[in-house]
């Protein structure tokens, strides 16, 4: 039992002397697997950022009209992002009843029939269609959390979170 001091030194919540075990190492051979799902859940949405206004004009949705552009390509690009708000936690839920491996295999299939149709979508609503499909399937994010939880103990989990970033700046800098 911890004693009760009223002196204004001790600190209000006591730890027990615990010894800090060594963490261990990452598993490396799949963690690498984890951070290149990662690199393609964050490259998605930024390829496209470069070509939409072009895109948007060349299709005639804004009838020469270029201060229309910057909004079609709002609705478009938050498309994918609202698509994917809604999908996410289901995305999460249903990966642990049937699986992480055939959720991640089925978003990405999915995620690339998307780019390609967007790619040959000739209307606003067919790029439309194809981002907010793109963006269903690529609620992912919460999933490989998940997965970096399962191949990592509690003792290296920290330095495994502190890797996560990194493939989102690069999956950045090359989208």
């Amino acid at each position: 039992m911890i004693t009760r001091q009223d002196d204004e030194e001790t600190p209000l919540l006591q730890r027990p002397e615990q010894r800090m075990a060594r963490p261990s190492p990452l598993p490396w051979d799949q963690f690498w697997i984890v951070l290149f799902l990662q690199f393609s859940d964050s490259l998605v949405p930024q390829t496209l950022a470069p070509f939409t206004p072009q895109l948007i004009r060349d299709i005639g949705v804004t009838n020469g009209d270029e201060s229309q552009v910057g909004h079609y390509v709002g609705i478009l690009q938050s498309s994918y992002y609202m698509a994917q708000a809604l999908t996410i936690l289901h995305w999460s839920q249903l990966s642990d009843h049937i699986g992480r491996k055939p959720l991640m295999l089925t978003a990405l299939l999915a995620i690339s029939i998307s780019m390609f149709s967007f790619g040959l979508s000739r209307t606003f609503v067919g790029l439309v269609v194809s981002r907010a499909f793109c963006g269903a399937f690529n609620g992912s994010n919460g999933v490989i959390k998940s997965m970096v939880m399962d191949i990592t103990d509690m003792s290296n989990l920290p330095k495994a979170y502190g890797y996560m970033p990194l493939p989102w700046m690069l999956g950045t800098l090359v989208g």
